[in-house]
């Protein structure tokens, strides 16, 4: 909400407090996606008794898919895709400078 009539200061305590609850929110989400891909890879790698980019795929197939289950199957299917894509571009890239 933005009021006209608001001082300077007014809008800035304003907007610093949504900023923070919305940083907050951000916080959450974050730390529950990387509990999520952490414990799915983990469970992954235990079973295979494999540590390989298969591993990496699944965890990120899984993390988005749970993260986006809320919105219906469509995109449940596409946030497992793509998060898994995501989570092995990544794993190439740390992987090519170790």
């Amino acid at each position: 909400m933005h009021d006209p009539d608001m001082s300077a200061k007014k809008q800035f305590v304003f907007t610093a407090k949504q900023m923070g609850s919305r940083s907050w929110s951000n916080c959450k989400t974050f730390a529950l996606m990387g509990l999520v891909f952490s414990a799915a890879e983990c469970v992954v790698e235990k079973a295979r008794a494999k540590h390989d980019v298969t591993n990496t795929a699944v965890a990120g197939c899984v993390t988005g898919g749970a993260m986006s289950a809320r919105a219906g199957p469509q995109a449940a299917c596409y946030g497992c895709a793509g998060f898994a894509a995501f989570s092995v571009l990544i794993e190439k890239f740390i992987d090519r400078h170790t």
